[in-house]
């Protein structure tokens, strides 16, 4: 279902790299951001080790802290709302648009209370939001929206880019990704002060490029005023990172080509329902979810057939550790029924897509 694209040309880039003195956070984490401002139009990113550690990261700098409220959707991986209670905080979910797995700006709204310090929401599969709505109710609430836009990379809506919109947003790297630097993240933010505050953050509260050096190494009177992680990116990632977005137009390319074709072939299918596709904005298909009758027959079989599909990810209160099963998410609930997701990544040959639609298409 999924399989890692690494360029034959990160091998020699990397063994340069290596052979150099700087192989933690350097000069190429430096040029990693700066080349994926430019190809995305991120106006300030910051290179991390992981899409968790930005979210993380974000929550921190917005002042989500312990008994504060967060509403997001439980319709995502766990390392979107992990980081919430990691705040001490608490996820509150709101339900889902069962026609495209993302968040209902209007079920958001219900559930905002004194207590809510910020709205959080996934592109599922990475079709864009209803930013619009989502920023409005943000503004007459007066809390920031944090995008989590691990599949969101290439992403378009109503003209911008994801990662341009909100003031925090947050973009992962890891192995299955559109492009991957091993494991890694990217925060984009649109405002400097938060920007700055995840410079220093991202490294223990330190600002390296601030903190001067004396014949003692450190400055001795450089002071730590806030709390920091150990989230930094390194170059042997950002070596990876930057000969990988090179490439990145002819993957973005291949995975539209290949959700195309399965939207064409499955168009009018008895028992299956595409997800709604809306002509303001792109996605960044990374997933190719639809809804399907008889979900566990039609997996069986997809498997028989030597198919790998899957669910991606289950909602996220059926797990302990967020509360367990709620009954007020209604639409979350039908979508957990029907929901399956179909191989797409950028080896995928012509003849590999013609056998899997062939076996949709021959029924279940």
């Amino acid at each position: 279902m999924f399989y890692p694209f690494m360029p034959k040309s990160v091998a020699p880039k990397l063994a340069k790299t290596l052979a150099n003195r700087w192989v933690g956070q350097g000069p190429l984490v430096d040029k990693f951001e700066q080349e994926f401002s430019k190809k995305f139009g991120a106006k300030y990113p910051v290179a991390l080790n992981s899409a968790t550690s930005g979210l993380r990261l974000a929550l921190a700098i917005a002042g989500v802290g312990p008994n504060d409220e967060v509403v997001t959707t439980a319709q995502t991986c766990t390392a979107t709302n992990t980081p919430i209670l990691e705040q001490f905080a608490k996820p509150v979910f709101a339900d889902i648009r069962y026609a495209d797995g993302n968040i209902d700006p209007a079920d958001v709204e219900r559930r905002i209370t004194d207590r809510t310090k910020a709205i959080m929401c996934v592109h599922w599969a990475g079709y864009p939001c209803d930013m619009d709505e989502l920023q409005r109710v943000a503004k007459r609430h007066n809390l920031p929206v944090i995008e989590d836009c691990a599949h969101a990379l290439g992403a378009v809506y109503k003209g911008k880019r994801i990662g341009s919109i909100s003031r925090f947003s947050s973009f992962s790297f890891q192995a299955i990704k559109h492009i991957t630097t091993g494991d890694g993240g990217m925060l984009t933010l649109t405002e400097k002060p938060d920007y700055e505050a995840a410079v220093r953050r991202r490294w223990y509260g330190i600002d390296k490029a601030k903190r001067k050096f004396s014949y003692l190494g450190h400055d001795p009177l450089y002071d730590v005023t806030e709390l920091g992680y150990k989230y930094n990116m390194t170059d042997i990632d950002a070596t990876i990172g930057i000969e990988s977005l090179k490439f990145f137009d002819n993957v973005f390319k291949r995975r539209a080509e290949v959700a195309k074709l399965y939207r064409e072939a499955f168009e009018g299918l008895p028992k299956v329902t595409l997800f709604e596709k809306k002509g303001d904005r792109t996605s960044g298909n990374w997933l190719f979810s639809m809804h399907v009758q008889d979900r566990d027959k039609f997996a069986r079989m997809m498997w028989e057939n030597g198919i790998e599909v899957s669910v991606a990810h289950w909602r996220n209160d059926k797990y302990s550790i967020f509360g367990g099963l709620r009954n007020d998410l209604p639409e979350t609930e039908k979508y957990n029924k029907t929901m399956i997701c179909l191989p797409l990544h950028a080896k995928l040959s012509g003849s590999d897509v013609g056998r899997i639609v062939k076996a949709v298409r021959g029924g279940w």
